[in-house]
């Protein structure tokens, strides 16, 4: 399974520095549930969607990048980079590492953990 949920949160970072939203919304189950810093949780393939949305909607760049995937059973720890342009014009970076929970090869369950989280201010 490793190299099958490798291959699906590469395509997950890949779809989401792209804003393919269309393909985002193939690797969720429909009752997925997103833990975000500073948000209330999300349950549901299109809350998911909206926030992910929300989210990017702040950079007019944002690309993400993946170090390492730790995958144990149908668990998978993703640890991440990403680098943009806000909205404003700034140069944004940060780092950080999702949890996600696979079932029947789609997310179940993600959850972010940031190095810097002065952004949800």
């Amino acid at each position: 399974m490793y190299d099958i949920y490798k291959s699906i949160i590469i395509s997950f970072y890949d779809a989401m520095s792209n804003r393919d939203f269309e393909k985002l919304a193939s690797f969720l189950q429909e009752d997925a549930v997103f833990e975000f810093p500073g948000a209330k949780i999300c349950i549901g393939e299109k809350r998911v969607l909206l926030l992910l949305t929300m989210l990017t909607r702040k950079y007019t760049v944002l690309n993400f990048s993946v170090s390492e995937c730790i995958v144990e059973d149908e668990s998978v720890c993703a640890i991440w980079t990403n680098s943009g342009i806000s909205t404003a014009g700034e140069d944004y970076s940060n780092s950080g590492v999702t949890v996600f929970r696979f079932r029947d090869d789609k997310i179940i369950f993600l959850s972010d953990y940031f190095k810097d989280t002065s952004f949800v201010k």
